[in-house]
């Protein structure tokens, strides 16, 4: 690579780091933040485009002698983050569309809005001219690298400020128990006492909850209590911004609890872009293991905020071999296409440079299949700890591998249609309940064009 391109008579280019905090965090016990933040303004506004080739996520505090301390997730449980990057006006009417309400979109607060503004990938803040990190990426963030191979890179063009979302938990004094295979119900955002479900009003909360109920027809067919609000039990849409996960009835400690503050630290490594060298990456609208054919979001498109984000994994039965306590959840859907529009858009060819899974506890793996050729595209699985360090803590799922393609001595990235259709298969080790699991991809991927092809391996 460094060959060519000295051949194009180009310059290696001088890399860079910048380092991004949100603002502070106040949460006591068992308190939830889930909220998009004001815009913050870069220490140094971006006025030219550069090309972003890695980042970085921590969720930090700093201790009575100023130090920085990396939270470990027993005491902070990182159960999703999104770092936004634009321009004042674009961060601040995000802000003041989304201040108030759930950060995928409440309907409480201004009902006419669609709620699509946010999402779980960046394929909408890509649409609508800003940058996006991180949204379906939660506990795995030490340990789920995001390294892009050069020539490949995301792009922000006059970037002035950013904007954070850090769904947290404060989890002091909820840690998972040290016996194997156990975990706290507080990380699986149970709906405690407090939260007022109506189901005849279809509310939480007198709210209506988002995502809106949107289960693949096979996880509905399985009656799985994720999928609708009579059985709702567990998860995101009980994990609202302010509310605490224990029974305040019975634990009213937690509200005079003393206050733990954190803060999301993102570190951006970057060079100047340059068209002649760069390749720029944009993620896919591609995958949720809950999304159905028939799912629509609230503009009738079919995309990743169509489906239903979370379900639940069952108890496998009673004298059920450990090894067959495997719960399977798979669906079908086109690799970055939403099934409308130019159809031009449809044909045009892509190629896949980084793909990450997101899995939550008792995740065992996560597929992504060419549903054509049955080829596996994929494999991403899920570590777990063994420490109390952060980054290693017991009990935790604490990194995720990526598939990573580019120049040799990596494979060559994969090209497909944007309308080509992939399944995802994903495994969970149902030996014990869980509520509110996710299985996602995070993909990135870049236009083929008449932009030639490295040398790559097969």
């Amino acid at each position: 690579m460094i060959a060519a391109f000295l051949l194009l008579g180009l310059s290696l280019p001088e890399e860079q780091t910048i380092r991004l905090y949100s603002r502070p965090i106040e949460l006591r016990p068992g308190q939830v933040h889930n909220r998009v933040d004001p815009p913050i303004q870069l220490p140094n506004g971006l006025s030219r485009s550069i090309a972003v080739t890695s980042f970085e996520v921590d969720v930090v505090e700093v201790t009575e002698d100023g130090r920085e301390r990396s939270v470990p997730l027993y005491e902070g449980y990182n159960h999703h983050f999104i770092t936004l990057l634009g321009s004042l006006e674009q961060m601040q009417r995000l802000y003041n569309h989304s201040a108030g309400q759930d950060p995928l979109g409440g309907e409480c607060v201004k009902p006419s809005h669609d709620h699509g503004m946010l999402g779980t990938n960046g394929n909408r803040a890509h649409k609508q001219g800003y940058s996006q990190f991180g949204g379906a990426s939660g506990a795995e963030f030490r340990n789920n690298p995001h390294d892009f191979p050069a020539p490949y890179a995301f792009v922000l063009r006059n970037v002035s400020h950013f904007l954070t979302v850090l769904h947290v938990i404060n989890s002091k004094g909820f840690a998972p128990s040290k016996a194997a295979g156990s975990s706290t119900r507080l990380l699986e955002c149970p709906c405690t006492p407090q939260r007022k479900i109506d189901v005849a009003a279809g509310t939480i909360d007198g709210c209506l909850p988002r995502p809106a109920f949107h289960c693949s027809d096979t996880l509905v067919a399985q009656g799985n209590g994720g999928c609708s609000l009579a059985a709702y039990t567990g998860g995101y849409r009980c994990c609202e911004d302010g509310v605490h996960l224990v029974d305040t009835d019975k634990h009213p400690e937690v509200l005079t609890g003393p206050v733990s503050t954190f803060q999301l630290k993102f570190t951006i490594h970057y060079h100047d872009f340059d068209p002649r060298r760069d390749r720029e990456l944009r993620p896919t609208s591609c995958c949720d293991v809950t999304q159905g054919a028939r799912a629509s979001g609230a503009s009738g498109r079919r995309d990743f905020l169509s489906g239903n984000i979370e379900y639940n994994i069952p108890k496998c039965a009673e004298g059920t071999p450990a090894s067959a306590c495997v719960h399977v959840a798979t669906n079908v859907q086109m690799l970055d296409w939403s099934g409308e529009g130019d159809t031009d858009e449809a044909d045009e060819v892509i190629e896949l440079v980084h793909a990450a899974g997101h899995m939550h506890l008792g995740g065992m793996h996560i597929d992504l299949i060419d549903e054509l050729t049955g080829q596996l595209v994929c494999r991403s699985t899920p570590t777990y700890g063994s420490s109390a360090a952060a980054g290693d803590e017991a009990g935790f799922l604490v990194g995720i591998q990526p598939c990573v393609w580019g120049p040799l001595p990596l494979k060559a990235p994969p090209r497909f249609k944007r309308s080509h259709p992939m399944r995802t298969i994903a495994h969970y080790n149902s030996s014990v309940e869980h509520t509110g699991v996710m299985s996602l991809w995070l993909m990135s991927a870049a236009a083929v064009k008449d932009a030639p092809r490295p040398a790559m391996s097969s």
